[in-house]
């Protein structure tokens, strides 16, 4: 993987299109496209496990620097949440706990954190685990996930956890990727790497496509689709590592965390008082995207400058 930080900025401004995007037309084509929009947190979650795959962790050092780096900006956000929204105790504790994930899933505060944080906690114990028995635990993870998927299936109260655990296929592929160097294998025969770019996006349109045009759902096996977007997630990917690097895009890569609490938090009243005023439904996507990139460059500059007094002091 090339460009990480590349990756990183277009999904995080692909989860901004799905969430405040205002339609300017009624076709279909549109629709689509937005929707699809939500492979952004799947490409984010690729790139976590990913990471994980390709580095040497102490996992003590590891999990201490994802709190203080995530986890602690999610109490933050959390307690901003709590302010803005007014919550009482009860509901904050719950967020910041991670018990509204697994009762409203994605419909829970900045769910992608807490569900992040479950990924950095596991994969690095699977990772030792598959680094010892490399021909068992694939197998094995599989039948967990499938088991996973049959249990929450069959206990109605946490069918909202599949928009975690239907991430976990792109989770494990994101890891091999890394495991067997998938990349640097692609690297040296570029007909194969764009063979594979080209089949996995064009799969991926038409299938992504057919859920979205037949509303395809499997009853017992919730929220499949996000399953099925696993060829579109590697095809989108394969392409975006191949976008040449550009200072912008690098530096929106790296305040992705500020993007995702800023937009959760504002975004919906920023969308709404924008397209009030300007009246016009592209312009107004623009200036709200460009507003909340605004918004969370500036929240990341505070951050930063904090850190620099504390560390004087």
């Amino acid at each position: 993987m090339k460009n990480k930080k590349n990756l990183m900025a277009i999904s995080a401004i692909l989860i901004l299109i799905y969430h405040l995007w205002i339609n300017i037309t009624n076709l279909r084509v549109e629709i689509y496209l937005r929707q699809i929009c939500v492979i952004g947190v799947d490409i984010f979650f690729f790139i976590s496990a990913y990471t994980i795959g390709k580095l040497k962790i102490s996992y003590k050092d590891f999990i201490a620097n994802r709190i203080k780096k995530i986890y602690s900006e999610f109490l933050v956000f959390s307690i901003i949440g709590a302010i803005y929204f007014k919550w009482g105790l009860k509901k904050f504790l719950n967020v910041v706990f991670g018990f509204e994930l697994i009762k409203y899933g994605g419909g829970s505060f900045l769910w992608f954190i807490p569900g992040i944080m479950i990924i950095y906690l596991t994969l690095p114990i699977i990772k030792k685990l598959d680094i010892k028995f490399p021909k068992i635990i694939p197998f094995a993870l599989l039948i967990i996930y499938m088991l996973a998927v049959v249990l929450i299936s069959t206990l109605g109260d946490y069918k909202a956890l599949f928009i975690l655990i239907n991430r976990i296929p792109v989770i494990l592929i994101g890891y091999y990727f890394a495991r067997y160097d998938i990349f640097d294998k692609l690297d040296k025969n570029k007909i194969i790497y764009w063979a594979l770019t080209i089949i996995s996006t064009i799969v991926g349109i038409v299938v992504s496509y057919c859920i979205f045009k037949y509303h395809f759902k499997v009853t017992w096996f919730k929220e499949i689709f996000y399953v099925l977007y696993i060829p579109l997630v590697i095809g989108i990917i394969l392409i975006i590592d191949r976008i040449k690097k550009n200072k912008l895009i690098e530096y929106i890569g790296s305040i992705t965390l500020e993007l995702y609490g800023i937009q959760m938090i504002f975004g919906f009243k920023i969308a709404n008082n924008i397209y009030r005023y300007v009246d016009k439904r592209l312009m107004s996507n623009i200036l709200t995207i460009i507003t909340i990139i605004i918004m969370a460059m500036m929240y990341n500059y505070i951050i930063k400058l904090k850190g620099k007094i504390l560390k004087k002091n």
